[in-house]
């Protein structure tokens, strides 16, 4: 429990963001600096949404609002720690050969001020993630792995990690992500804030909680939000009752400005499947929407329109992938296109050159970076690109002129497929999408997700595939299950699709 605090509650499309906007401007009107308001959040996105949407409201800049941070963001900037400080991928490398298991370690996901949390893969991830979520739980290490019952682990190895891990980062003198925070809750010294806001508070884990207790005993209000049917994230150590009883005073946003009555009369049957859940009620749009049943994803209408394609795991956004691929539709998976957009625009380049078009030059140095260089399928000179610069910003070069001053070495004899060395498959693909009549170089209209990446977002049109798995299916945690798949099906600001699967694990909605 949180002193002179107030919860408030944001079931799907209630504008969350937006109430939480509104109280920082009604705090800024009565004469409060914004250095004095601090928001923490569990994302960076969910920072970023807010400082984004904060400065164009007040005509601010990012600098203004220093305490709008990730907890992570807290403890690194509070601690004082420079990017050296911190374990990254190469150092659990270094960890995992002297336990004899293998780190993969790739540094991707940026938190802020440029430092990276390493995503570990190998033998060792598995380790390692017990390890954190234990200190997330602020649990014994025994008595998390006795609870998660992994035949496939030893806990004499993990203590021997667990060893390996705090010798290492002594012997360096670095820290590790939940070193930030559990440092940061013993020796940190928080800022005096007239508001703290904690956004997304469902997602805390009991240790960022306490961190999030440490910088409200130094804030005159502390405003939280966040929705307790959209808690996610258990398996990274989360505890949603500490969220539902973070406060006495409780406000729930009424109004839903995406879910139209079909979805929401759907999503209400969904949610009420949850146990130990805040009771609440909100309404849908006015809008009747559409919500279908169907068994096969031809039957869907993709021709048009934006679309969010959701599946329980990665493994069956895959296997819906390939049916856009084999149909011929682009799509994206995290952000990235199904084909890229560089690889189109060489295509065209090198079929108009082959029809005796001249090109701009900065489209000839694309088209070159894509060629082949070396050994025998070398289509441009290496080094080629370098003689490009002697020509005006604004000329056009033929491919003749190229082939005969600027290092082309193969000209319209030659496929653009096989020059640029595009797979079979991608052939196959690129042709599918031409004979549905798709613009090769317009963003994907459609975008494949899980329900957890999905969580915040929305779309127009929204397909939601049951498929799950035998650990979800057989888990003592139902509750994960129905939040997971309220999410989905929440997204959807218009048109709802269920596609049944006829996996033995499925999910019945």
């Amino acid at each position: 429990m949180i002193p002179n605090s107030k919860l408030i509650l944001g079931p799907p499309g209630c504008g969350k963001t937006y109430r939480l906007i509104q109280e920082i401007k009604k705090a800024l009107e009565e004469g409060t600096h914004p250095s004095r308001i601090g928001v923490i959040s569990f994302t960076r996105k969910a920072i970023e949404e807010m400082v984004t949407r904060s400065c164009a409201e007040f005509s601010l800049e990012p600098s203004d609002f220093p305490f709008m941070r990730t907890s992570h963001s807290f403890g690194y900037n509070g601690l004082g720690l420079q990017t050296q400080d911190v374990m990254q991928g190469a150092d659990y490398e270094v960890v995992g050969k002297a336990v004899g298991l293998n780190f993969e370690g790739e540094d991707k996901t940026n938190i802020d001020e440029g430092i990276t949390m390493p995503t570990i893969g190998g033998s060792g991830a598995q380790y390692l993630q017990m390890i954190t979520r234990a200190r997330y739980r602020m649990i014994p290490l025994n008595k998390e792995f006795n609870e998660a019952a992994d035949r496939k682990l030893h806990f004499f190895k993990l203590e021997q990690v667990a060893r390996q891990i705090e010798e290492y980062k002594r012997n360096s003198n670095k820290y590790d992500f939940v070193d930030m925070i559990e440092k940061y809750i013993d020796i940190g010294e928080p800022p005096h804030l007239d508001y703290l806001f904690i956004d997304e508070a469902q997602d805390f884990t009991p240790l960022q909680w306490r961190m999030a207790e440490k910088l409200a005993e130094f804030s005159d209000k502390t405003i939280i939000a966040g929705d307790d049917d959209q808690a996610v994230h258990r398996w990274t150590g989360v505890d949603v009752n500490l969220f539902i009883n973070s406060s006495t005073d409780i406000e729930v946003l009424k109004q839903s400005y995406r879910i139209p009555k079909q979805v929401h009369r759907l999503a209400r049957g969904l949610v009420t499947r949850i146990d130990g859940r805040v009771p609440k009620t909100f309404l849908a749009r006015e809008e009747l929407g559409v919500v279908e049943f169907v068994w096969h994803m031809d039957d869907i209408p993709f021709t048009e329109g934006s679309w969010t394609v959701m599946a329980r795991t990665n493994t069956y956004v895959r296997d819906l992938a390939k049916w856009f691929s084999n149909t011929g539709f682009k799509y994206s998976v995290k952000g990235r296109a199904s084909i890229s957009e560089k690889l189109v625009a060489n295509i065209m380049a090198w079929d108009e050159l082959c029809q005796d078009q001249k090109l701009g030059v900065e489209r000839i140095k694309t088209l070159y970076s894509g060629l082949p260089k070396q050994g025998e399928s070398a289509v441009v000179k290496r080094g080629a690109t370098k003689l490009l610069d002697a020509l005006a910003p604004d000329a056009e070069v033929d491919m003749a002129t190229l082939m005969a001053d600027y290092g082309l070495l193969r000209g319209a004899d030659y496929a653009a497929y096989d020059v640029l060395k595009v797979s079979e498959s991608m052939r196959r693909y690129i042709e599918a999408i031409e004979r549905r009549g798709e613009d090769l170089l317009s963003p994907p209209r459609i975008k494949l997700s899980t329900f957890h990446a999905m969580k915040g977002g929305e779309d127009d049109n929204c397909v939601v595939y049951t498929a799950s798995t035998k650990a979800c299916v057989e888990s003592p945690h139902q509750d994960d299950e129905h939040r997971a798949f309220y999410v989905g099906v929440t997204r959807a600001r218009h048109r709802l699709y269920i596609l049944q699967s006829d996996n033995k694990y499925r999910y019945t909605i």
